[in-house]
């Protein structure tokens, strides 16, 4: 996110420790962004991105330098930018996969980074209760750095892939790395798109509006 003029709404959300996800959100308007460093302690160099913890001090010095000036719900414990893919005329499951799949709406979760990573392994812990239950099921799947990413990424073992799937979806994993494989043989496609989409639970309509607007939306990302 670029500090300029036009990226000066920013999102209060209620974080939920069990999911991880937000359960009530407010977007406010900070046209001061010195202010709003100031409050969350950080310099110029740091930009604006990612979120931020709040405590009850930091909620009421942000809601005095909203513009109107307001009285943020002490509910509220994190802040985070306003970002383009929130435009998106339907619910974008990045941050909602384990509330969404708990609620039967998401049949497959997809995670992948380098490991170690604390993000990951802190996402991949909310949801190992639900696996330890049954109410989901999960494959891990780690593969060794080749020698050259060994060398780009000091103090990482490998790369890690975690798939989440509702009981009786597991076939979704196997299709999903069957269309990792083809991707990776013929390059990326609108078909592919699709099908990831389909794959992770998104409808129909919800593939054709992003198939439609991805150029467009991933300048904006």
């Amino acid at each position: 996110m670029n500090d300029t003029a036009e990226f000066r709404y920013f999102v209060l959300q209620q974080i939920d420790p069990t999911t991880g996800s937000p359960v009530v959100e407010a977007r406010v308007h900070i046209p001061d962004l010195e202010k709003i460093r100031t409050v969350l302690e950080c310099d110029n160099d740091t930009p604006l991105s990612g979120s931020w913890k709040l405590d009850a001090g930091d909620l009421q010095r942000l809601g005095a330098i909203c513009n109107p000036p307001c009285e943020p719900d002490p509910r509220f414990n994190r802040i985070v930018p306003w970002h383009a893919i929130r435009e998106v005329p339907y619910l974008i499951h990045t941050n909602f996969e384990l509330p969404l799949m708990l609620d039967g709406r998401k049949p497959l979760a997809v995670f992948y980074d380098a490991y170690p990573a604390q993000w990951l392994s802190e996402t991949l812990g909310r949801f190992d209760p639900f696996v330890r239950s049954g109410r989901l099921a999960h494959r891990l799947i780690d593969t060794p750095f080749t020698e050259a990413e060994r060398a780009r990424f000091p103090g990482f073992q490998g790369w890690r892939r975690a798939f989440f799937s509702l009981p009786g979806e597991e076939w979704r994993i196997d299709a999903f790395l069957l269309l990792s494989k083809v991707s990776a043989q013929t390059g990326w496609s609108e078909a592919l798109e699709r099908m990831e989409g389909l794959l992770l639970g998104y409808e129909d309509w919800q593939n054709d509006w992003w198939i439609e607007r991805k150029g467009q939306l991933r300048k904006a990302l």
